[in-house]
């Protein structure tokens, strides 16, 4: 039970207040009984106080070792379990209390770490509706489960609803906001014959849709999918503790039965049986990762549990999603180019003025950029929005447009705007969403609207780096152009663009083959497969869906990937701490075998000597509540050859 099951998901019972109270019942066993034989109290009392303590806390000890020993796997369970039968057949019931109650106290500890209840398919099932609307023969309209569409059926999506399934549209323009799935911040708009995803949000239009997949067919439920399998191609590491106890277990009973053979005392053997229990070695692990977790709290960053630290220690490669990790995931009103005779001021406030009552993001990205620049939008009346098409309204007694920039559009400012073209082609060129802003059916001028970088972006990618992790990259759905953009403002030259789910994980499961310990820092629920298997899953905790966060080793939770270079040196320090805590456990425990050995110390004595060990190793993880934020990363490590997809869409 105290080596055996430390992964994820094992200490569920552990960790129940049940199993608490137990381990403080048998410890307050073991002090009474100790209280009762110095008061003089009747020895069978005393006995009685110190093997009914060591049966509560041991019983369950030997039954996990009984049941290692049956599936032939032998750790530290064997050794604590062959200490604990050996004190009770000497009379030894006072230090087999002991012995019990503080491996039981070690397992409850990193119990209380080994938290990976992973809840991300049932929050990725909650992103589809429950119930869908169908279009019966005649026309007719019901409300069914989703799960009851078929193939074929016909559906309404109003606006604000999401789209049951995956489908084509049959009638209507609408926005769909599909950032939950492809990771692109801008509603896509949408028309007849164009496709539309389950999970995704229909904006502003009502539709007619086609249903073409159902049920674990849809994107989402293949989502679904490759986050089950995920999880299942990422073994857990199992505790460091156990590494040593293919060695460690053997030795001490070779000790044992050493001194027994040399001596002719059974005695001395038990002592050396007790004197070898890992208590030490077995809170080497937990109480430095306990600290550990505690101080990445008081940064902003989650962590679930000492596994994670670990890996993140071990990281050579960071990777970030786009859209809502390494930029805020919200479009922001970037640059105004005026045609002649229009000023930039001018154009923003009509344009304002006919955005003012939209609640389209892009709307909404447009009164806010006038708003940050101190210009107060014309009035407006008559506004109207064309799904699809853009905005009209008569602003200060002007007919103004504002619409998106399409072939037909281009065609129109080389004939009557040509100062336009090049100011176009350059907001194309770095990936921003440009605008047409017409007054009077005259080109006015163009709005850039883009996804903001993270003002710490490109501090956390030179921070990791100094910090020693090898190379820093970045997988995006989201268009060539604009990943292009926001890899080169944040200083990252390994990108990949328009990447689903399933190409996500592909890429890390490549870095992965390669060699690379890989950690993926995401936000949405197309990062989900991704998060589940990297090595280290990082989500965003203010930004990031629930599927992210239920599916991730870590949470952010003030979005702030500048504090990821401060978890890396963290983590490498607790790693380091825990295997100085082992030196000092497997230092104690020589000690006091050595002392039972010779007949300096009795079992009661080896029991207190060896523990002295646990205190220090405790007081040694404390440190690291301390540890300073601005501790100087290491040196950076040249960054190694990896495929070159910058420039290149996957």
């Amino acid at each position: 039970m105290i080596g055996r099951f430390a992964c994820p998901g094992s200490y569920r019972e552990l960790i129940s207040s049940r199993e608490t109270l137990l381990c403080l019942l048998g410890g307050l066993l073991a002090v009474t009984s100790w209280v009762a034989s110095l008061s003089g109290a009747p020895a069978w009392l005393a006995a009685a106080l110190a093997l009914t303590g060591a049966a509560v806390n041991g019983l369950p000890i030997v039954k996990g070792a009984v049941q290692g020993l049956l599936e032939k796997q032998v750790n530290v369970d064997e050794l604590v379990s062959i200490a604990l039968v050996a004190s009770v057949a000497q009379g030894e019931y006072l230090s087999a209390a002991i012995v019990a109650c503080i491996m039981k106290a070690g397992s409850l500890v990193e119990g209380f770490l080994s938290d990976a209840a992973r809840r991300s398919i049932k929050a990725l099932a909650a992103v589809t509706p429950d119930t869908a609307t169908v279009i019966e023969p005649g026309g007719r309209e019901r409300t069914v489960p989703a799960a009851e569409v078929r193939v074929g059926q016909q559906l309404r999506v109003r606006p604000g609803e999401r789209i049951p399934v995956d489908a084509v549209i049959l009638s209507g323009v609408t926005a769909v906001d599909e950032s939950s799935i492809t990771g692109e911040p801008l509603p896509r708009s949408c028309a007849t014959g164009d496709k539309v995803l389950a999970g995704t949000m229909n904006y502003n239009g009502v539709i007619v849709v086609e249903a073409q997949r159902v049920g674990e067919d849809t994107t989402i439920g293949k989502v679904v999918r490759l986050v089950e399998e995920a999880e299942a191609h990422n073994p857990k590491a199992a505790r460091l503790v156990d590494r040593y106890a293919q060695w460690f277990t053997p030795v001490v009973l070779a000790c044992a039965a050493a001194a027994w053979a040399v001596s002719g005392e059974t005695s001395r053997a038990v002592a050396v049986l007790i004197a070898g229990c890992p208590c030490a070695l077995l809170m080497a692990a937990p109480t430095a990762a306990v600290a550990a977790v505690g101080r990445a709290a008081r940064a902003g960053i989650i962590v679930r549990g000492g596994q994670a630290l670990e890996k993140v220690a071990a990281a050579t490669l960071v990777l970030f999603d786009k859209t809502g990790t390494l930029t805020f995931g919200r479009p922001e009103l970037d640059e105004v180019s005026p045609a002649p005779g229009f000023t930039a001021e001018r154009v923003l406030a009509l344009a304002a003025g006919a955005e003012g009552g939209g609640t389209h993001p892009i709307a909404r990205a447009i009164v806010a950029g006038a708003e940050a620049r101190s210009i107060a939008p014309a009035a407006a009346e008559g506004a109207f929005t064309e799904v699809g098409v853009g905005v009209r309204a008569t602003v200060d007694g002007h007919a103004v447009e504002v619409c998106g920039v399409t072939a037909d559009v281009e065609t129109e400012l080389s004939e009557r705007a040509p100062g336009l073209v090049t100011p176009l082609a350059a907001l194309r060129g770095r990936g921003a969403t440009a605008l047409l802003v017409r007054v009077d059916a005259a080109p006015a001028g163009l709005l850039a609207v883009t996804d903001t970088l993270r003002p710490g972006a490109r501090a956390a990618v030179s921070g990791l780096r100094a910090a020693g992790l090898a190379h820093a990259g970045m997988l995006s759905g989201d268009h060539e152009t604009a990943a292009a953009r926001i890899a080169a403002q944040a200083g990252i030259d390994y990108w990949r663009a328009g990447l689903k789910p399933a190409d996500k994980l592909s890429a890390i499961r490549t870095q992965q083959q390669a060699g690379a310990t890989v950690v993926f820092v995401g936000d949405g629920i197309n990062d989900a497969p991704a998060l589940a298997g990297a090595d280290v899953g990082v989500a965003m905790g203010g930004a990031g869906t629930d599927v992210a966060l239920e599916t991730a080793d870590v949470a952010l939770t003030h979005d702030d990937i500048g504090r990821l270079p401060f978890l890396v040196r963290l983590a490498r320090r607790a790693i380091s701490l825990i295997k100085i805590n082992i030196g000092l456990g497997v230092l104690f425990n020589a000690l006091s075998i050595l002392g039972s050995g010779y007949g300096l110390l009795s079992p009661v004595m080896a029991s207190v000597f060896h523990n002295v060990g646990s205190v220090i190793v405790v007081i040694s993880s404390a440190s690291l509540a301390f540890f300073d934020d601005g501790e100087p990363g290491r040196p950076a490590c040249p960054a190694p050859a990896v495929p070159a997809a910058g420039g290149k869409a996957a």
